[in-house]
């Protein structure tokens, strides 16, 4: 009995130690959300079996979006497909081709996915942020898709969630302009204005402008289109948009306001509402634009001449000679309504003889005349043709002479169609 109780004994003594040792360093804990998260992938790959092939498409279409070539792309949409024919409830797959499909400016098919995957997604399981931003890109498509109500449902209900950042302020606005709701549309632009970053302000502005004139404000639109002038001097929002508007014409609408403000440019006015009226015959803002050409038609061009160079002249005088032979000038483009060129004369001075020895000799550029393109689109022919009609007659018109010796200066003005 002793014999075997000392066994025991030594037994114990013998393992004591280890025993000891596991109470000192326990073992490493559960991290139970894995192990949740892993029983649940179990689950779902048991219940759904097309779920790992599914999230396996959506992994590898990513991959080859993010190559953004061509054929990678049109693999991607082919794998994206088959992800939804196997899961057709599941959101991820939608969400990705229609964000695809907003990089693509396919806009129809953008705001049917990113629809669809509004639609599947469990609000609750997804961050207020990353709802707001599906809800953004959604209306930005439906919008250009031409689901102006969808769109303006879109919007509205994402910025009553208290979610909404100032660009979906100003899509809202951009939506309601294009719906005829101008007083909807410059609240919702106002509350734009409100936390706008500097670089969407000048956007904003514009629009701001053109609400405003269709609504008949006209003072009003001035004051907003100098604002976005102040912010955006060369007009870049307006002639490389991120984001194209709604609607044919309108950049080019508050183009026309734009050069209607600060110091305008009436050449450019009527251009770019002619552009409108082309680009938009159907348009309930087209009797508006007309307006403008008219009021711009009646007045005596060119409005204004820039000088620079080392002599000095009356420019009163000098607008009143071009005044004279504007008609026939503008006569050259009548072929071309929307267009305007620029015509540069140069005159010099008196010439220091170069036997002069003690007085130097500066260069001043030679008498002449230089037509530019201005802006619309014309091609290489058709400029030459401008430039052989406009050549003569810029050359007839009595400018004043440069006096002082060594001295030159160019007269600049532009010419449109009548």
């Amino acid at each position: 009995m002793l014999g075997a109780l000392g066994a025991v004994g030594v037994w114990f003594g013998l393992w004591a130690p280890a025993w000891a040792q596991s109470k000192r360093y326990p073992p490493d804990p559960v991290d139970k959300d894995a192990e949740q998260a892993t029983r649940s992938d179990l689950w779902n790959a048991a219940v759904t079996p097309e779920r790992q092939p599914y999230q396996s498409l959506i992994r590898a279409a990513a991959e080859q979006l993010a190559q953004r070539l061509p054929a990678a792309t049109v693999e991607a949409f082919r794998k994206l497909d088959q992800a939804i024919q196997l899961l057709p409830r599941e959101p991820e797959a939608y969400r990705l081709r229609g964000e695809a499909s907003l990089d693509r400016r396919d806009w129809t098919q953008c705001a049917a996915d990113l629809a669809a995957a509004d639609t599947y997604t469990q609000r609750d399981d997804e961050p207020p942020k990353v709802m707001a931003e599906l809800h953004r890109k959604l209306g930005l498509c439906q919008a250009r898709a031409g689901k102006l109500g969808d769109a303006e449902k879109t919007l509205a209900e994402a910025v009553a969630s208290g979610n909404g950042v100032p660009e979906m302020w100003m899509r809202l606005g951009e939506v309601r302009i294009a719906m005829g709701k101008l007083d909807e549309a410059i609240a919702a632009l106002r509350s734009a204005l409100d936390g706008a970053e500097p670089a969407a302000q000048p956007m904003i502005r514009f629009m701001l402008a053109s609400a405003y004139d269709r609504a008949r404000r006209p003072a009003d639109a001035l004051i907003e289109a100098a604002e976005g002038l102040k912010l955006d001097h060369q007009l870049a929002v307006l002639q490389s948009p991120v984001i194209p508007p709604i609607g044919p014409g309108e950049l080019d609408y508050m183009l026309g306001l734009a050069y209607s403000a600060d110091k305008p440019r009436p050449e450019y006015v009527l251009a770019y509402f002619r552009r409108f009226v082309k680009a938009a015959p159907h348009s309930p803002w087209r009797r508006r634009a007309e307006d403008h050409i008219r009021d711009v038609r009646a007045a005596a061009l060119p409005d204004t001449i820039t000088r620079t160079g080392t002599a000095t002249i009356d420019l009163e005088a000098t607008r009143a000679s071009v005044r004279r032979a504007m008609p026939p000038m503008r006569a050259c483009l009548a072929k071309h309504p929307a267009v305007v060129v620029e015509i540069e004369i140069s005159r010099a001075g008196p010439r220091t003889p170069a036997t002069d020895r003690l007085r130097p000799r500066f260069f001043t550029p030679p008498d002449g005349v230089t037509v530019r393109r201005g802006i619309g689109e014309l091609a290489d022919d058709e400029l030459d043709a401008i430039d052989r009609c406009l050549q003569p007659l810029a050359g007839r018109i009595a400018m004043p002479p440069a006096k002082e010796r060594d001295t030159y200066y160019k007269a600049t003005f532009n010419v449109v169609a009548p």
